[in-house]
């Protein structure tokens, strides 16, 4: 099946949205919690997250367009704080939830039935269940002038993993933790590690160094 810009554009809207959704591939699911400067709560799930660099740690993730009310947007400019949560395997219903259009004064922890726990220091709020906890502080942001997107760049502060999923030079197994990925908006998948290999080099084959590794537990 092979579709053109012109058949692209005369597909029903849900069609066109759900196979462009698609066809990069599965992406990682995450919670965005966040909290405006009364303490309201608010907690998104995201498939746009994605690392900008190590040094500095930078983080980044997509917004729709503000065209809308956006509560992780509105919160994360009044206290310039959010966390991200990885989704286990476990919460995915949960966390697909999040989802809906909730009013502003309504906490998704609530409605959605996920709990929360704070860490000292930050006032917004992280997922209990998630293996993988990142606090960021909002450093910048770019608008996106082809469809009206905004980007989010976070500053890393804090990353609490699980020691179950944490090898002893920090590289994560996120089959261990049971993370899981999404494809598209509404499709989710498990996560399984076929194969760890060493640094690429010209001239030298990779070779496996999966089976080696082992956790800081």
């Amino acid at each position: 099946m092979t579709y053109t810009q012109d058949n692209l554009k005369h597909l029903p809207s849900r069609n066109r949205a759900s196979l462009i959704n698609n066809c990069c591939g599965i992406r990682s699911a995450n919670l965005i919690g966040t909290v405006d400067t009364k303490l309201q709560e608010n907690l998104a799930v995201f498939n746009s997250v994605m690392h900008l660099g190590s040094d500095p740690a930078l983080i980044g993730f997509i917004l729709r367009p503000l065209t809308m009310k956006r509560h992780t947007y509105d919160n994360i400019h009044q206290t310039k704080f959010f966390s991200i949560n990885q989704i286990p395997r476990d919460l995915y219903t949960e966390a697909h939830q999040t989802s809906a259009k909730y009013k502003k004064n309504e906490s998704e922890f609530e409605t959605c039935a996920i709990e929360k726990e704070y860490f000292e220091d930050y006032t917004v709020p992280f997922v209990k269940k998630s293996k993988i906890k990142i606090a960021c502080r909002y450093e910048s942001e770019y608008n996106i002038k082809e469809n009206g997107c905004v980007m989010i760049i976070g500053k890393i502060e804090m990353i609490a993993v699980d020691d179950s999923g944490v090898s002893e030079d920090l590289w994560i197994n996120h089959e261990k933790l049971n993370s899981i990925g999404i494809g598209g908006l509404d499709t989710y998948y498990t996560v399984k590690c076929i194969d760890r290999l060493t640094y690429a080099q010209t001239h030298q084959d990779s070779k496996s160094i999966y089976g080696a590794q082992k956790t800081t537990s």
